[in-house]
């Protein structure tokens, strides 16, 4: 049955290329989305400043959350919350 190996082989091939594309254009999607958010992100490194209206989420790292349930299932943070008071520190 040489016809359906050759088949089988082509198919074969077909699936290799689509696999290298799909791989080539994730890298280039996930290059695209790096250079935008390094440009958009602060040239000093600092964090952005919240600014007053701003909406905000709060981790739940340091708060005191009701006893008896498994941190795990605690979500990691809660809000949103919006800024009323900004201090520049």
């Amino acid at each position: 049955l040489p016809g359906v190996r050759a088949f089988a082989d082509r198919a074969f091939e077909n699936l290799l290329v689509a696999h290298d594309a799909i791989i080539e254009s994730r890298i280039v999607q996930t290059t695209q989305a790096n250079r935008r958010r390094r440009a958009e992100a602060p040239t000093d490194g600092s964090p952005t400043p919240f600014e007053v209206g701003n909406l905000v989420y709060l981790s739940t790292q340091n708060l005191s959350l009701p006893k008896g349930r498994a941190n795990k299932l605690t979500p990691r943070y809660v809000g949103p919350y919006r800024v009323l008071k900004a201090h520049p520190d």
